[in-house]
């Protein structure tokens, strides 16, 4: 079975050709009996940014609703592949993903690769809020960056708070060495209180991070795949299958699904210099835009002792913590629900009435 599939993803990739192929389909937005809302959004398109192409999915069951611009982590792991779990944002949003400049559907966009830093990924941000209000006739939207993402988005509204209403981060990485740090300390604890030999034994094998030298690579899959085993990166009971949801994608075409992991490989090592560089205390000690931290309490990719002690000396016009009790890394995705409550309950709400007062 391996082998045939590995056979048919040859003559896929022979058929379209490496860089044809792409697809411009999304599922159209539909009410209780599967018929196409009137008035909805479901375009999947692609635009140019800081003069190269990039790919964006607009979504939402009004083009009347506010924007929620979605910041993707990794570097380098775009979420289109995710847009199942927007579901109930669509009903209250128009939700904008974005495959940024080397991942997902713009891989290709990885060139040059002078301009893969995150300043220029800042600068897109910008560039495609402000296409974004244009189109759609706003004044502000509102920012979601995780991970990775949460570095660019609060760096965007501290370069143009104009641009926006809100900014929401989920896994936000303060120090990113620093809380590698505190992560591989969580492993070994765990790998010693479930006497599980062959974790520490692993653990204490690559040693501790960061993990940007000679064999990093397999030194960063070797502590992913125990602070998944251990609830660090992914906590709800409900499955992380990225490989389902990429299957499963209409909108990425076949040869951008078997492209996408090593495109988010090439764009992780292109910008992790970058990440490595950042301490958030000192690139973003303050915004002129309402701060709102999603956090994970079992989150260990991006520990809250590290992103905590940021926002506690991050000056904002409003900053709230929200704890997310069931999730590690992914309260986006791991409480749907409650991270859907907060956009509209809060975030929306009380920017609206601070604006109106």
């Amino acid at each position: 079975m391996n082998r045939y599939l590995t056979l048919l993803a040859m003559s896929i990739l022979v058929a379209c050709g490496l860089s044809a192929c792409t697809s411009f389909d999304t599922k159209p937005i539909v009410d209780q009996t599967g018929a196409p809302v009137p008035g909805s959004v479901a375009k999947l398109e692609r635009i140019a940014l800081g003069g190269v192409p990039q790919w964006i999915l607009i979504r939402g069951r009004s083009a009347d609703s506010p924007i929620v611009l979605k910041l993707h982590g990794g570097p380098g792991q775009a979420e289109m592949a995710t847009v199942g779990l927007n579901r109930l944002l669509e009903q209250d949003f128009l939700v904008v993903e974005w495959d940024q400049r080397g991942s997902g559907k713009s891989a290709h966009s990885i060139e040059p690769t002078a301009a893969m830093n995150l300043e220029q990924i800042v600068s897109d941000t910008l560039e495609l809020s402000e296409l974004l209000l244009k189109r759609f006739h706003r004044k502000k939207l509102i920012l979601v960056g995780h991970s990775w993402g949460s570095v660019v988005g609060l760096k965007a509204i501290q370069r143009r708070p104009d641009l926006y209403q809100a900014c929401v981060s989920t896994g936000q990485i303060a120090n990113y060495p620093e809380g590698l740090s505190a992560g591989y300390e969580f492993l070994i604890r765990e790998a010693r209180g479930r006497n599980n030999a062959a974790a520490l034994a692993e653990l204490q094998r690559i040693g501790p991070p960061p993990y940007a030298g000679g064999h990093s690579k397999a030194k960063r899959e070797v502590f992913g795949r125990w602070l998944m085993e251990f609830g660090g990166l992914w906590h709800s009971d409900e499955k992380f299958d990225r490989v389902r949801w990429m299957i499963s994608s209409v909108e990425y075409s076949w040869p951008e699904k078997l492209r996408y992991q090593g495109a988010a490989e090439k764009a992780f090592d292109l910008l992790l210099p970058f990440l490595l560089a950042t301490d958030m205390k000192v690139a973003v000690p303050a915004v002129k835009v309402p701060v709102y931290f999603a956090a994970g309490r079992y989150d260990f990719m991006a520990p809250a002792e590290v992103s905590l002690a940021y926002f506690s000396r991050l000056v904002a016009p409003h900053k709230e913590w929200i704890w997310f009790e069931k999730s590690a890394h992914f309260p986006q995705w791991e409480e749907v629900q409650k991270f859907h409550d907060l956009l509209v309950d809060k975030v929306l709400f009380e920017t609206d009435e601070r604006r109106a007062d």
